[in-house]
């Protein structure tokens, strides 16, 4: 969905969450001279992603497969310094953050995703398609799948880099699969963020993290 589409109030709450991301960060995934030959890593160690723990590797070169994972723990405990960035709105609370890490780790891999592909297919002899599957490791260390397509270089050589905005690369991607425990996850969370932005709540009169949508008088 594109921001500036309309929507009702609730919902145009949520989407001010997410669509505030996509050059910041997705500018971080960038190289910063020259171009880079293909199978150049998408990330360093000194990059704003991995410092917010996101690392991406390919993993593949033929078939190309790119693996992107977050690091759940890290990811949240940076939270605030993307609300202080710009990245995320300043609705995003503290108290909010515990109750939707999975809608906050969602909104970011869908802001950073276009600078991951685009950061590939513009290498030097980069493949004429690839895969691309995202991963997180939750707190207790194990990690769970979220969400894979595949992406060809002429649907990327299409794409007005210029001028992208939020949501413009979902239509082309291919095969597109999302994990169905991460899928519910997020659903859960997005219905309880929607539900307590609704209710104009003060920060710290949010529902407590895990408490079933609705369930407050």
């Amino acid at each position: 969905m594109p921001c500036s589409d309309p929507a009702p109030r609730s919902h145009a709450m949520v989407l001010a969450l997410l669509c505030l991301a996509v050059p910041g960060l997705m500018a971080a995934t960038a190289h910063a001279a020259g171009t880079p030959s293909y199978p150049t890593p998408l990330t360093d160690a000194h990059s704003t992603a991995h410092a917010w723990g996101i690392e991406t590797r390919i993993a593949s070169t033929t078939p190309c497969q790119v693996e992107m994972t977050v690091n759940q723990t890290i990811f949240m405990a940076h939270v605030p310094e993307m609300v202080q960035a710009g990245l995320l709105n300043t609705l995003v609370t503290p108290a909010l953050q515990k109750q939707a890490p999975h809608y906050l780790m969602n909104t970011v891999q869908t802001d950073v995703t276009p600078g991951f592909v685009h950061a590939l297919f513009t290498q030097n002899g980069a493949p004429a398609r690839c895969h691309f599957a995202w991963s997180y490791i939750a707190p207790d260390g194990l990690p769970h799948s979220m969400l894979g397509f595949d992406f060809t270089r002429a649907a990327h050589d299409h794409i007005d880099w210029d001028h992208l905005r939020f949501g413009d690369m979902v239509p082309t991607a291919q095969n597109t699969v999302v994990d169905p425990q991460f899928d519910t996850l997020v659903n859960q969370e997005t219905v309880d963020v929607t539900i307590a932005l609704a209710r104009d709540h003060a920060p710290g009169d949010l529902p407590p993290p895990g408490q079933a949508a609705g369930a407050r008088p």
